[in-house]
């Protein structure tokens, strides 16, 4: 008898414990916000200092990237562009206020401006403004900023979230409590940094446009992606981004909704031209031709994604007809026959007494790009390479230390926007704050870039970026291996989520989160 009853015992906690999210839904714990699984913690909140998915929460800019991805007036109620395009007249709304109250105006674009063109804040966004030649504030809510010369993506870096300068000017913004207690004019306005735990913002009251139905966003950090698929089955979480397997096991799950989304996100190898293997052109061209693109599609993105050869495939400026390195060990075994690495009894190749080595670097709480680096290092053993797989916690990864590193670029914007913040030699993080995290130089790339940001007819433009996909591909700077699908859990309770193709991790899921609401509390 009492062995019954511990097993009715047994299967009531079972119940209990199996419909937690049913739970939540029913009881107390329902409450009108949004816990998001965040993949890892921010290191600050500063948008001009660093790029988080809180940017478009927090912070407006004079333009804002619209469903299309293209920019439309926020905090600008109007603009004029002058015939020479050197002169840019704005009038701003007059009903904007940061999240303390005060009024934003035309000093404050001035002082972000400035903020960011200042080198002793390192602002990884200073290559965006250096055409900025003056800037007057004609009054509170009208400003003209004149160019040293015509600067094409103009318009779409005055997205860039405008700083309050009352709380900013004359401080060292690098060290600032800013940082971590940052004030906006977006949707939502910064609550609570538990660190190691979540970061709560509070919807502003106050927001000029539409107001945000959802009180409360949470981050919650969570590094492991076993983890976060847990949690948002659980419902512990109410958004998360899956891998594509994940995804496949939660398609039953009725209180969730898959959501995959087409981006404009690659994934690739970065070569660090500090180590002298990839200083051999040779060499990083036998490396592009090992990788089975195909199979890590079909196998790890599970179809979710499509081979990558360029920065641009997802343009409009994409230039299909450039070296797409299909797989071909002979031709890669070949390569490295030219380049003096010879193949030794061992079955590694070796140059000069020194063998074929190196390591791979990919962060670990993204199991994607630990997958395909653990493919690569698999795949490149076919071409005689030793290659060691490091998967690291984000705090233990300096990427231009890696001897190669699984990165993820992309934007869905101007074609100027992650290209020359990556590929200019004036963008390496030893000179600037820029991205250039491989130390690449190239000049005839480098004047392509600059060619492409000054040009201001648009199939000039595409004709300069069109010779710049080929002179990447012939002198690669990555190992462009595949545009993922941005796949995200949500649960099914929501509505007004927006899609748009999204760029860099896509980052912009949460671009609308303001119309966001629930249709059960």
């Amino acid at each position: 008898m009492k062995k019954f009853l511990f097993i009715l015992l047994l299967l009531a906690f079972s119940a209990v414990s199996g419909c937690g999210s049913i739970e939540k839904e029913a009881g107390a714990a329902l409450e009108n916000q949004l816990v998001y699984a965040s993949e890892s913690e921010f290191a600050g909140l500063n948008p001009i200092l660093q790029e988080t998915n809180t940017d478009a929460l927090l912070f407006r800019g004079l333009m804002r990237f619209d469903a299309e991805n293209k920019p439309a007036l926020d905090i600008a109620e109007s603009y004029h562009v002058s015939k020479d395009e050197l002169t840019y007249s704005f009038k701003l709304r007059e009903d904007i206020k940061f999240h303390d109250g005060t009024q934003l105006t035309a000093g404050d674009v001035i002082f972000t401006i400035k903020s960011i063109l200042d080198d002793s804040n390192a602002s990884f966004l200073k290559s965006d403004f250096i055409a900025v030649d003056s800037m007057e504030k004609k009054d509170d809510f009208h400003l003209e900023i004149r160019l040293k010369y015509p600067f094409a993506p103009f318009i779409d870096k005055m997205t860039v979230p405008i700083l309050p300068r009352h709380l900013l000017e004359g401080t060292d913004m690098r060290n600032s409590d800013y940082n971590v207690q940052p004030v906006g004019t977006g949707p939502y306005k910064f609550g609570e940094w538990n660190r190691g735990n979540n970061l709560t913002l509070v919807a502003d009251e106050g927001f000029y446009g539409t107001k945000p139905s959802i009180e409360k966003v949470i981050f919650k950090f969570i590094p492991d992606s076993n983890n976060r698929a847990l949690q948002l089955k659980s419902g512990e979480v109410d958004i998360a981004l899956l891998d594509p397997i994940q995804a496949e096991n939660m398609e039953d799950v009725s209180s969730l909704s898959i959501h995959k989304v087409d981006t404009a996100d690659y994934r690739g190898i970065l070569y660090n031209m500090n180590n002298d293997l990839w200083k051999d052109l040779k060499v990083r061209k036998a490396f592009n031709y090992a990788i089975d693109r195909t199979r890590v599609v079909d196998g790890i993105l599970r179809g979710s994604g499509i081979e990558a050869y360029s920065p641009l495939q997802k343009h409009e400026y994409v230039n299909e007809n450039i070296e797409k390195y299909a797989y071909d060990i002979a031709k890669a075994e070949d390569l490295l026959d030219q380049a003096g690495w010879q193949e030794a009894e061992d079955g590694w190749r070796y140059k000069n007494g020194e063998k074929l080595e190196f390591s791979l670097t990919a962060p670990a709480s993204d199991t994607i790009r630990v997958n395909m680096a653990n493919y690569a290092a698999e795949s490149f053993k076919s071409i005689g390479a030793d290659v060691k797989v490091e998967a690291l916690d984000w705090s233990a990864i300096k990427i231009e230390d890696t001897d190669a590193f699984i990165i993820a670029w992309g934007s869905p914007y101007d074609a100027d926007h992650h290209t020359h913040i990556l590929f200019h030699t004036g963008q390496s993080t030893a000179s600037s704050a820029g991205y250039n995290y491989g130390d690449y130089s190239n000049s005839e790339v480098d004047k392509l870039l600059e060619k492409g940001r000054v040009t201001i007819d648009g199939t000039e433009r595409k004709r300069i970026y069109s010779k710049l996909q080929e002179e990447l591909a012939e002198d690669p700077p990555f190992n462009f291996i595949a545009y993922v699908d941005a796949i995200y859990g949500i649960n099914s309770n929501l509505e007004g989520v927006s899609e748009r193709t999204l760029g860099h991790h896509g980052s912009g899921f949460l671009w609308n989160v303001e119309e966001w609401k629930w249709n059960d509390r």
